[in-house]
């Protein structure tokens, strides 16, 4: 196992300025911009630690895949605003590792919190792998996630109307070659009616199936007690659920 510093493995964190290409027409940051960010900062904290992207992949063939993402919003920081992010991993739970994300604004004022769930899978078939010893790859042994932060399946009310198609262009994918996880974000806020976006408080989306280039993402959904519900469905089948808690009459 590598001589890599305890505070190291256990926060990462870096600052940044909310960039004008990542804002909307509310002059704040987008929530898949949000994700994006997210993303990378995961990134950035796993190539210091020796299993980032390209590492990893090239000593086991594995990579990981997002398969859950929640946010929580107190607001959505402003265009030009020096914001701070820091990540630390919350444990793994059977093939499923969880991570953390805070957005803290001046005064380490919390903006955003995410919470990330990921597992590892064959870089060329998309088969997930359950990794039991970590150290094998030179990284801290991962402890089990506490049961508090444990995020379920997502259940979505049937009978969703239909609210049009998102079709998948080349821009759209990453590495792997599917749609990147974080244009789901954007997928769904485009979605969202727009007194929905007003009144949004969390997000949650969990992706099922991946959207390949040329594919078009049926997308279906409503309010309901509370929350406006999303699917989305390609030519396989499910491609992702959400769901984005609303702020109603003062309550979340």
């Amino acid at each position: 196992m590598s001589n890599i510093p305890e505070e190291i493995y256990n926060e990462y964190s870096r600052s940044l300025t909310v960039p004008s290409y990542d804002v909307g027409p509310g002059d704040t940051l987008k929530p898949g911009s949000a994700l994006r960010l997210a993303q990378e900062t995961s990134e950035q904290h796993l190539g210091r630690l020796g299993v980032g992207y390209e590492e990893l992949r090239a000593k086991t063939g594995l990579v990981f895949f997002i398969v859950s993402s929640t946010a929580w919003i107190s607001r959505f920081p402003a265009r030009g605003e020096r914001i701070r992010i820091s990540t630390r991993p919350r444990g793994q739970r059977r093939a499923e590792y969880y991570r953390d994300f805070r957005f803290f604004g001046a005064g380490d004022e919390l903006l955003l919190r995410v919470m990330q769930v990921t597992v590892l899978a064959d870089a060329r078939t998309h088969r997930v792998t359950r990794v039991r010893n970590m150290e094998g790859f030179g990284a801290k042994a991962v402890m089990p996630v506490d049961p508090s932060e444990i995020v379920e399946r997502l259940s979505i009310p049937e009978g969703l109307p239909p609210l049009g198609e998102r079709r998948v262009f080349h821009s759209d994918l990453d590495a792997n070659g599917h749609m990147n996880n974080a244009v789901y974000g954007d997928v769904v806020w485009d979605f969202l009616p727009p007194g929905a976006r007003r009144a949004a408080k969390g997000i949650r989306i969990d992706y099922r199936g991946e959207t390949a280039e040329g594919d078009a993402l049926r997308v279906f959904g409503g309010a309901r007690d509370g929350a406006f519900y999303l699917r989305g469905e390609n030519a396989n089948g499910l491609s992702f659920c959400g769901s984005v808690q609303l702020l109603i009459q003062g309550k979340a």
